[in-house]
């Protein structure tokens, strides 16, 4: 480890709002305390007891209160990898101090690669600042170029927080209710998925309870967390940063459930990207820094509200100019800009603009993508109403510039944007056409890369919802264009039919045409989510498919696993002219591989276009 620089402004970088009044103690400054196996970080507001060799946290205090449930084994704060037999937490680490002074204090607990499954060094960070309600934390994995080829599934934080009655769970808008009691699960009906059960009594008596019932993206949410009712407290993960995420801001995963907080820096789930390194490569990278915040108020709203204008304050510092000396994280200074204007042209749609298009930068690897980067680091933000954009806090180098936004099937890009050292790169008017093959005759949904504008795209987060399809939908599905509402009549999922015995569920697109094309046709499916899928189009003869197309992005159980995405994929199919006619036509789309309700497709926004 370095030596100890002094932080000089310190005490303007740290000197934060908090949830309490200053107090004596707070006055003092950070205390740093050596208990021998354990150190303890005491601010007044925050007592943090950390596990030098553990890289854990065996105590977290909020004005006297412990926030972590009791641990059978070291600590509820914790890192972890992998499940199964590769899972690893970090263990005979070594310990060192990396700052020090009342204004702040950094620990750090090292675990050097021997022989564990991921050939990582992993080296968390603990960090408390004077006058704070909250523990930062950060972590940095390195393979230097002398270790195997390794790489990780999952890579995650998990705070337990203490299990209670009165627990509210706050997610956003949707998922913002009290949590049953811990007596509640003890009587619940486990179910042939694992990961639900189903409860029997309490405040959610008769539903379903999983972990995947909050999956959310991070960058739309920003906080996550618990409140204890009865004692007025709130347990939070609050994101400043986003940039060390994994494939981009429209990727989900877990956050808070029964019991727990996590962080997943890898986001593995709904088909998540991890890197992999190379024998002989020397690889490094920090994720974080992140808060574990506590707060206190009356209610469950004002706590929760206290957390969301938390993450406008992290947002707002990033990068922390109190995390120095680390090379992995250049300060504010050394890091440069991006900034122009995102101008949409689409001749079928005038009025789409570009206000609020996700614009970004990031460094996949040749012949990659965004939705599947996670070596290095992105950087993403909205554009104004004018379509003008400014990425801060971007890393010095050559990266690839993309866009998407509501409405618009597909994606801009630009490759060749270097960004320098406290400059600002101009990247002038990007002029996005969006390319149509034909005019559009028909649509169906939203282009936004989720189903969430159709049947049950409002209520999805609840276990074994396609129980409910064959009540409510017919088979074939009948979808009239004109006449069929799409938030009623055109279900999120195309899955198995049925319960026990699954069956192809046929959907079918009734449509009429002025006259028989004199060119083909363009079906255009966009797709939120496929796995284990493939697609056999009809076009009036549901004898013999047109075309069977197998998605080019599959996989992430989004389906069972309660979302309405996982990756975006977008795929064209030609409809040959001679297959259409004037008058009452109908295209069929069936999902053929019904052995489980894994497989599955979820579509985003569907089109027909002729010439």
């Amino acid at each position: 480890m370095k030596p100890f620089i002094p932080l000089i402004a310190a005490f303007a970088i740290c000197t934060l709002t908090h949830a309490a009044p200053p107090s004596t103690s707070e006055e003092k400054g950070v205390r740093f305390e050596d208990r021998g196996s354990q150190v303890v970080l005491d601010n007044g507001i925050i007592a943090a007891t950390i596990n030098k060799t553990g890289a854990n946290v065996a105590s977290l205090k909020f004005k006297g209160t412990e926030m972590i449930a009791p641990a059978t084994r070291g600590a509820n704060i914790y890192f972890s990898m992998d499940g199964g037999a590769d899972y690893r937490q970090p263990q005979g680490c070594v310990f060192s101090v990396k700052a020090q002074s009342p204004e702040m204090v950094d620990v750090a607990c090292r675990r050097i690669w021997k022989d564990e499954p991921q050939a990582f060094d992993i080296e968390a960070h603990f960090v408390l600042c004077r006058g704070e309600s909250g523990l930062y934390v950060y972590a940095i994995l390195d393979h230097p170029a002398k270790y195997p080829a390794t790489g990780y599934g999952e890579w995650r934080m998990v705070w337990r927080p203490p299990v209670e009655t009165q627990d509210w769970i706050c997610v956003d808008e949707r998922r913002h209710w009290q949590m049953p009691d811990p007596a509640d699960y003890q009587t619940a009906q486990k179910m042939g998925i694992k990961e639900i059960v189903k409860l029997t009594q309490g405040v959610r008596a008769g539903q379903y309870d999983c972990k995947y019932d909050f999956n959310a993206s991070y960058h739309d949410i920003g906080c996550w967390g618990h409140v204890y009712a009865q004692r007025k407290l709130g347990a939070w993960m609050v994101c400043g940063g986003y940039d060390f995420f994994n494939d981009g801001p429209t990727k989900q995963d877990l956050n808070a459930s029964a019991g727990l907080n996590h962080i997943y820096f890898g986001r593995n789930h709904y088909g998540g990207s991890n890197p992999h390194l190379a024998a002989g490569e020397t690889w490094s990278k920090i994720y974080g820094p992140y808060l574990l915040y506590c707060n206190s108020a009356d209610d469950v709203e004002a706590m929760w509200s206290d957390a969301k204008e938390r993450v406008k304050k992290e947002k707002a510092q990033w990068p922390y100019p109190w995390l120095t000396g680390v090379p992995q994280y250049p300060p504010a200074g050394a890091r440069g800009q991006v900034a122009g204007q995102l101008i949409i042209k689409d001749a079928q749609k005038p009025r789409l603009s570009a206000a609020n298009a996700w614009v970004g930068v990031a460094q996949p690897e040749a012949n990659g993508n965004w939705q599947y980067e996670s070596k290095h680091y992105q950087y993403w933000t909205h554009a104004d109403a004018e379509g003008r954009f400014t990425i801060p806090s971007v890393r010095p180098g050559s990266y690839i510039l993309y866009a998407f936004t509501t409405g618009a099937v597909g994606e801009f890009s630009k490759r060749e944007i270097a960004v320098g050292a406290g400059q600002t790169t101009q990247a002038g008017e990007l002029v996005w056409n969006v390319p149509h093959k034909g005019r559009i005759v028909w649509e169906i949904g939203m282009p936004d890369r989720s189903a969430g504008e159709f049947a049950h795209g409002h209520d999805y987060f609840h276990g074994y919802g396609w129980e409910r399809f064959p009540h409510e939908f017919p088979n074939p599905l009948e979808f009239t264009i004109g006449k069929s509402d799409p938030a009623k009549d055109w279900n999120y999922a195309q899955c198995g039919y049925g319960t026990d015995n699954l069956q192809p569920w046929k959907w079918r697109i009734h449509f009429n045409l002025d006259a028989a094309p004199q060119a083909d046709a363009t079906l255009v499916l966009s797709l939120a989510s496929a796995d284990s899928a493939r697609i056999d189009v009809f076009a009036n003869d549901e004898s013999k498919a047109v075309s069977t197309v197998t998605p080019a992005v599959q996989g992430g159980d989004a389906l069972l696993r309660e979302s309405i995405h996982a990756k975006y994929g977008l795929e064209q199919v030609t409809i040959p002219a001679g297959k259409l006619h004037a008058g009452e036509n109908v295209i069929t789309l069936v999902e053929p591989n019904v052995k489980t309700m894994r497989s599955h497709v979820m579509y985003d926004y569907l089109s027909l276009e002729i010439p």
